[in-house]
């Protein structure tokens, strides 16, 4: 096991005992400056990456930025040195291209003092493999007649696998780890090695869980050899990788999926942890503008991006904003908001709904148009708080727009006494839809409602207010697809037309790329309860 005392060492940070709970103090004596008459405690939060490479050019990081060392300052600058690479467009994210490998002969390179695989080290990235014709690695330090540690897939086995030696020469022992679990062709999955040189342990982590450790492991480092992203010795990547990280010491549970302030060896920080899922698109509806015509000017019925990407939800007419227990939200009904009789507006019939649309013009100068915000086809997740009218029958919340049917669904069904669903479609019609369910107590108060698809896993979970109803199987049938389409607020569609109309409000719509966990969800719930009750309403109002 090893010494977590020796392991955090960065981040020294000095706080007064009455602001600590729940943490576990490391004294180091008064820090200068202190009063001493209070009582204070020097301790070490986790030690951050001394290396990281962003590998995507996300919104306001260019491709040169993407190769950059994003963390100079802990473990010297190490930039990455493209030989072929390529740029591929929305490879992870929607919007951001990401590095790409041929499997031939590109690659990136770093000095050789960027990683001493002598040393415990740890190094954590998301990974793309899109052929599995031969063995390939994705990440390797170079040693004379071998490389000293590399990771990839392994096409005998048919495996995630790290090997590393005990000798430089050809003479001494290779470790190797290996995954249990079969890598998923073209689907990002988070992969981490872990050498401890105290404990002589090689941990392979795939998506945070330990597939495989193997003991009396002692490595070896050649100071000439570059570290290398996209190859080995003789084999190549293919596919693509994002946001890798290199780590000084060994990386725990905890590291994958987040640290709370409260836990022991936190230092009394929370920190996101390497699994958080990125976010896709975030819409509070504060800077909403209601819509009384959609045509009269572009800017209005529109709410904006509270994420990098800058897309817009775009209201239809009669569209409202309203002020609730919630803060600003969206509300939608059957009628015009105008309350004004002499406006020719005033009492008319709408249809209401909002929809994602991107900018392909200049941020000052915008040309939207209806696009999509989440890779349907990789893990992704959606939070949103909602209240309904139970009396209107079934509605959508939200939905994904994919030709003339909705990829999927998160809404209400009045079926049993009241359900919210969750409803993922396979195939080009809907006899393999896969539904999950929770019952819908009180629609027609404020409730939070989280939806995930684990692509790696095949499988769907649905959260109503914090809590999981359990992960329900994917169809047989499903297999990943892209949706063309927009994420709709209000709606969803059927080959016969719009159908599933919402009457009522929704807030804080937030969608994310990747796998949200139950303990993330739980934070989103109670983070955002929190923000309403300070409003000094509850939950109902």
């Amino acid at each position: 096991m090893t010494n977590h005392n020796a392991v955090f060492r960065l981040g020294r940070v000095t706080l007064t005992l009455t602001t600590i709970a729940a943490v576990t103090l490391l004294p180091l004596g008064p820090a200068a400056g202190a009063d001493p008459g209070r009582s204070v405690t020097t301790f070490d939060r986790p030690a951050p990456a001394t290396a990281r490479w962003r590998l995507e050019a996300v919104p306001g990081v260019t491709r040169e930025q993407a190769l950059a060392d994003g963390q100079p300052a802990l473990g010297g600058d190490t930039p990455l040195t493209g030989t072929g690479i390529s740029w591929q467009e929305d490879a992870r994210l929607l919007g951001a291209p990401a590095v790409g490998f041929d499997g031939t002969s590109s690659y990136l390179s770093a000095t050789p003092s960027t990683l001493d695989t002598s040393a415990t080290f740890s190094l954590a990235t998301w990974v793309r493999l899109t052929d599995t014709s031969v063995s390939r690695v994705f990440a390797s330090k170079a040693g004379s007649h071998r490389a000293t540690f590399s990771v990839g897939y392994d096409k005998a086995s048919n495996r995630w696998q790290v090997q590393m030696p005990s000798k430089l020469g050809k003479r001494g022992t290779i470790a190797v780890a290996r995954s249990t679990s079969t890598p998923a062709v073209g689907l990002w999955t988070h992969l981490a090695v872990v050498y401890d040189a105290t404990a002589h342990t090689l941990t392979l982590r795939v998506d945070g869980v330990a597939e495989a450790v193997v003991g009396n492991v002692t490595g070896v480092n050649d100071p000439a050899g570059e570290f290398r992203l996209g190859r080995g010795d003789s084999t190549w990547w293919q596919g693509n990788m994002a946001d890798a990280r290199l780590y000084a010491r060994a990386l725990v549970g905890q590291d994958f999926t987040g640290w709370l302030a409260s836990d022991p060896g936190s230092g009394g920080f929370s920190e996101p942890g390497l699994l958080r899922a990125p976010l896709a698109g975030a819409w509070r509806f504060e800077s909403g503008v209601p819509c009384y015509e959609e045509d009269i000017d572009p800017t209005l019925c529109s709410v904006s991006d509270g994420s990098s990407f800058g897309r817009q939800l775009t209201l239809t007419k009669g569209s409202f904003i309203t002020d609730s227990a919630r803060g600003m939200v969206l509300e939608l009904d059957d009628r015009h908001w105008i309350d004004d009789p002499s406006d020719p507006h005033f009492g008319e019939a709408t249809r209401e709904y909002a929809r994602t649309q991107i900018n392909l013009g200049e941020p000052g100068n915008p040309v939207w148009q209806d696009g999509s915000v989440l890779r349907t086809d990789q893990s992704f997740a959606v939070s949103v708080w909602a209240r309904l009218d139970p009396a209107r029958g079934a509605q959508t919340v939200v939905s994904q727009d994919d030709g003339d049917r909705s990829m999927f669904r998160l809404g209400y069904e009045p079926t049993g006494g009241g359900r919210w669903e969750f409803q993922v479609r396979a195939g080009a019609d809907d006899s393999a839809t896969t539904t999950a369910t929770a019952s819908a107590a009180g629609p027609g108060q404020w409730h939070h409602l989280a939806a995930v698809l684990d692509a790696r896993h095949r499988q769907v979970r649905l959260y109503v207010d914090g809590v999981s109803t359990g992960a329900v199987g994917l169809h047989p049938a499903w297999q990943p697809g892209q949706a063309t389409g927009s994420l709709l607020v209000g709606r969803s569609t059927t080959p016969t037309g719009p159908d599933g109309w919402l009457y009522g409000q929704v807030s804080d719509l937030a969608v994310y790329q990747g796998i949200v966990s139950d303990a993330d969800v739980q934070r989103i719930y109670s983070e955002q309860l929190v923000t309403a009750l300070s409003r000094g309403t509850g939950r109902g109002n």
